[in-house]
């Protein structure tokens, strides 16, 4: 991938909107290219000083009476011989004003929350394909858990529960530090036959809420929030396995 190819994308690479190919093309350019790493770096603050700039502004009893008596003039002269016939039933079309604003403004965030958090789903699928491309799968090998657990101590700042479920066909592998979505992260690993789970366990400090499931060419993830600890669990098996995973770990931890 070349400038010309990236620069197009990078908005949609920002809000986690590309799939998992495009985003990894895009993401290799970027570690390789200053100039298109500035630029997607220059959006990232743009948005946030948007949404951190942005003033409050509180309309006047003025305006509010402004704004009443305009939208009383959109209501059809029918209509209006109606709440003069029933003055007991009148429109608070103010309310009804209000009430759109609220629901545009929640709208908006949560179109911005749900790029955030698919963003996040679309870095963990690239971390878990970048674990098996750079044979660095794990910084601690080992299937007991008291040797893994005791590894991520000063590494990260809590503790990753740390179980093995080979009795149920998922044995505990060992586990590596990684990051997601700009936080220490424990990567704990899981084998399920010849495939490899990763389950990225990182502090909730946010309040951002991942998806239950996503799925991107031929990936499955499975994502919960327990104990102020973000899991999200990754790999090519069957989203029905990969659920197993989940709910088995999830029943010990918890």
């Amino acid at each position: 991938m070349n400038c010309t190819d990236c620069a197009p994308l990078l908005h949609a690479y920002v809000d986690g909107e590309l799939d998992l190919v495009r985003h990894l093309e895009v993401e290799g350019h970027l570690k390789a290219c200053p100039a298109c790493r500035a630029r997607a770096e220059a959006i990232v603050a743009l948005r946030s000083r948007v949404r951190d700039a942005v003033p409050r502004f509180t309309a006047s009893a003025e305006l509010r009476t402004s704004i009443r008596a305009s939208l009383q003039a959109w209501v059809p002269p029918v209509e209006r011989a109606k709440v003069a016939r029933f003055p007991g039933q009148r429109w608070n079309l103010a309310l009804v004003a209000a009430s759109l604003a609220v629901a545009l403004f929640l709208g908006n965030a949560w179109g911005e929350h749900r790029a955030q958090s698919r963003l996040v789903v679309n870095e963990a699928f690239a971390e878990h394909v970048r674990s098996l491309q750079a044979n660095h799968l794990e910084d601690v090998v080992s299937t007991d858990r008291h040797t893994v657990k005791p590894w991520f101590e000063g590494k990260v700042d809590f503790a990753p529960p740390v179980i093995d479920l080979a009795d149920v066909g998922f044995p505990l592998a060992g586990g590596r530090l990684d990051q997601i979505d700009g936080h220490n992260a424990a990567a704990l690993v899981f084998r399920r036959k010849l495939h490899v789970i990763n389950l990225f366990v990182w502090a909730a400090g946010d309040s951002i809420r991942l998806p239950d499931t996503a799925s991107e060419k031929g990936y499955n993830a499975q994502a919960w929030t327990h104990g102020g600890l973000h899991f999200l669990a990754v790999s090519e098996i069957p989203a029905s396995d990969l659920d197993s995973f989940a709910r088995e770990y999830r029943r010990r931890s918890e």
